[in-house]
């Protein structure tokens, strides 16, 4: 994993797609699955929309440098996200790798309150807003080992985070951040597919240097 590098942002832009509804029946409409060695049920096929990497970069403002098209790469599936019943799922506080690239989500179920959207977060015991690296745990006085351990036990324990920026649910927002920040969905809703947070990620490789990001940088 390389350094830490990216700046630091929430970008937050609602209507998204002109045809929500659309979208909406499609990750209906998907198969799901969770994978063994992560938590979450996601698309077993990534949803592109004619011209949809091309949004990205004009909305973002940002030139993409890697758009993978295998679902194991999560740029473009669609993530079910329970509240209640068997597959109920406590956020947990997480970062997205590579660390460099950028996270951008796309809500897309009608109706859910606000409370429902995603959040950053600072860990309260070292004061990191992003993932442990070997230089933090140095300052910290710590073996990184033991610091990823720290960060895994306390990730679904929200008394142990403070939140530093929300971007409230609204169906058909764009909301995006740099991968490596910590962070995770606010709130998770319902317990059937006719009201569960149902949404869209893409995670895409992109060109920091130039970019509006990292003006005045």
């Amino acid at each position: 994993m390389g350094p830490i590098t990216y700046p630091r942002f929430l970008f937050v832009l609602d209507d998204f797609y002109a045809d929500l509804e659309k979208v909406y029946r499609a990750a209906q409409e998907a198969t799901y699955y969770e994978p063994e060695e992560y938590t979450g049920f996601r698309s077993t096929k990534v949803y592109h929309e004619p011209g949809v990497r091309a949004k990205l970069e004009r909305l973002l403002d940002i030139r993409i440098t890697r758009w993978d098209k295998d679902p194991a790469d999560e740029n473009g599936v669609f993530y079910q996200a329970f509240a209640k019943g068997k597959r109920k799922e406590m956020p947990g506080v997480h970062s997205d790798t590579p660390y460099n690239d950028i996270t951008a989500v796309v809500y897309l179920t009608p109706g859910l309150p606000f409370q429902c959207g995603t959040s950053l977060w600072m860990h309260k015991r070292t004061g990191l807003c992003d993932p442990p690296s070997a230089a933090a745990a140095r300052k910290l006085k710590m073996k990184l080992a033991d610091l990823h351990a720290l960060f895994e036990k306390d990730s679904r324990d929200r008394s142990k985070w403070v939140e530093i920026d929300r971007a409230g649910y609204r169906p058909n927002r764009l909301v995006a951040y740099p991968s490596g920040a910590l962070h995770s969905a606010t709130t998770h809703h319902g317990g059937s597919l006719k009201d569960v947070r149902l949404y869209q990620t893409f995670r895409i490789g992109v060109e920091w240097k130039g970019s509006k990001y990292t003006m005045g940088r």
